[in-house]
């Protein structure tokens, strides 16, 4: 259990992180962590703070530590934390972890073209081949971008996210047999995530 206060402290810090006040959002994600230490959810926020602010080494230290208080995944903290680790041994251009995390509360239709930049300057870099592969309308070319990610050397989210993706392609294709096989594979695949997971378990294919 949560106690009242770890809870209140990550409430007020989130609050301030939103108002634009991210050295007060940094202390009171630390008073969380202290009061809850077994809680993934302060230094989840705690890193993400810090990756906005550009400050990479902090952002990675405090991922990795949600992703041993959480091994079988929390949210984007494996996703998160592979990126961070490219770009700081060079693989990906300076500020390219931030810059990709922001492009979320881009609309629809400029991510497509963001998504298929990244894609072309990085062709081996799965978490782009994802989130494009969700905004594309045409089936045939989702799937090839599904498995482009997939040939990518994804982090666990992002592969499991990648593998329920193309079994829901293959159903709208008429391959449903296949698409539920993706399915019951990666349900025993000891790289699926507990979030995964569920929505593998409440995923329909016909």
């Amino acid at each position: 259990m949560v106690s009242p206060a770890a809870e209140n402290a990550h409430q007020d810090a989130r609050a301030a992180g939103s108002a634009g006040d991210s050295v007060r959002a940094v202390e009171l994600f630390m008073r969380a962590h202290e009061l809850a230490p077994e809680w993934p959810y302060p230094p989840y926020d705690l890193a993400f703070t810090y990756l906005l602010d550009g400050q990479l080494e902090p952002a990675e230290t405090w991922y990795a530590l949600v992703d041993q208080l959480a091994p079988r995944g929390f949210f984007t903290a494996k996703a998160s934390l592979d990126i961070i680790r490219r770009e700081r041994r060079g693989e990906l251009f300076p500020g390219f972890t931030k810059q990709f995390a922001l492009m979320e509360w881009q609309p629809d239709d400029r991510r497509i073209v963001m998504y298929r930049q990244i894609t072309q300057q990085f062709p081996d870099f799965a978490p782009a081949w994802k989130e494009l592969a969700f905004l594309l309308d045409d089936d045939d070319e989702e799937l090839v971008a599904v498995d482009r990610g997939l040939a990518a050397k994804p982090d666990d989210e992002t592969y499991g996210m990648l593998i329920l993706n193309k079994a829901l392609v293959l159903g709208r294709l008429g391959r449903a047999p296949e698409g539920l096989q993706l399915i019951r594979d990666l349900l025993v695949d000891p790289r699926c995530t507990q979030a995964v997971e569920a929505m593998a378990k409440l995923t329909e294919i016909r």
